[in-house]
């Protein structure tokens, strides 16, 4: 979870969801009469005399005072619903709407802080991605960093042209090696956008392929109309959704996989399956649980039990082979500070 703005002198906070644990944590700290703003759809209405027409859905801001929330955990989404308390003329007040809450939104809640709210949403609260973007076409490569400050254009590399076919070729490949290794400088970033027109973007990834590089493990391929600065942009605006989705699966993938070779081994320290791992908590062994997102309020109370020893949790999508793996283990598992016999 992001946070955007926080004003708590005003009860103020804005944040972004980054995940299905933060929809849990979201849930925790909403409670009737908190206003809610967002960028929802709804339709517009126009009164004519004593007559109401209703236009078109459109995206609109709008603030709710809630009511009710629930979790739906087919489509990993939270559904807020209320009055409208504001949003634009041609809206109705006093009418009820509801918002979805998922991956990729932003909210913005006014209210009452109590502490324990504030403590969860210290909890829940993650420094964002630091993402590096290669602008590539065959005659220049641009760079960019996109954070939470925002997007910054960083440098260029030209590609020096020369006329022999075979001095062309080495020629290419000095490029691709001088781009390559301005990359490699960076640090601190979580991946790598190579994108461009054409198909210099595949070329040079292919190129990293071939040479053993690691930056191909970290590397999305993505169009982009331009280089440069508009080039970046589109990137950004284009790929938003991938982003979040990709790092998540790469992070998923490993916890699961390292649970299970924690499992292979016979004196591993993690246990599968809801009585086991019921067990783990009640010991107060569990450094790490994994939940498949599927199954999060089937065991909420074991969910509740494992935060108040000061596990952390994560919830694992089973739209992957490994989300599968542990949604086939019985949704639930652990890693432990120490072994537990039954």
């Amino acid at each position: 979870m992001r946070i955007l703005k926080r004003r708590l002198k005003e009860g103020i906070v804005k944040l972004k969801i980054e995940g299905p644990e933060d929809l849990w944590h979201l849930q925790k700290m909403l409670e009737a009469g908190d206003i809610i703003t967002g960028k929802t759809r709804r339709k517009t209405t126009i009164k004519r005399q004593q007559e109401i027409d209703y236009g078109e859905r459109k995206p609109v801001i709008l603030s709710i005072e809630l009511e009710k929330f629930s979790y739906h955990k087919d489509t990993s989404r939270l559904r807020l619903s209320g009055k409208i308390v504001s949003g634009p003329e041609d809206i109705k007040l006093a009418s009820h709407h509801t918002m979805d809450a998922k991956a990729g939104v932003a909210l913005q809640i006014r209210k009452q802080w109590k502490r324990h709210q504030l403590e969860r949403l210290e909890k829940a609260k993650t420094k964002g991605q630091r993402i590096l973007i290669c602008l590539i076409d065959r005659e220049e490569a641009d760079f960019a960093v996109y954070s939470d400050e925002g997007l910054e254009m960083l440098a260029s590399i030209s590609f020096k042209k020369v006329s022999r076919e075979k001095e062309q070729e080495e020629g290419k490949n000095a490029f691709y090696r001088q781009v390559a290794e301005y990359i490699q400088q960076k640090e601190g970033f979580s991946m790598l956008i190579i994108a461009g027109p054409g198909f210099e973007r595949e070329n040079f990834l292919e190129y990293l392929k071939e040479n053993k590089n690691p930056l191909a493990a970290k590397a999305l391929l993505e169009h982009s109309s331009y280089i440069g600065i508009s080039g970046a942009k589109e990137v950004i605006k284009k790929s938003a959704n991938r982003i979040l989705r990709t790092t998540r699966i790469a992070m998923e993938t490993d916890l699961v996989e390292n649970l299970l070779k924690e499992i292979a081994k016979p004196e591993g320290k993690a246990v599968y399956g809801e009585k086991e791992t019921k067990k783990a908590i009640e010991y107060g062994a569990v450094e790490l649980l994994l939940v498949s997102e599927e199954k999060m309020m089937d065991f909420r109370d074991m969910i509740d039990s494992a935060e108040k020893i000061s596990s952390k949790i994560i919830f694992i999508s089973s739209d992957h082979e490994s989300g599968e793996k542990l949604l086939h283990l019985g949704g639930i598992a652990a890693m432990l500070r120490f072994r537990v016999d039954y």
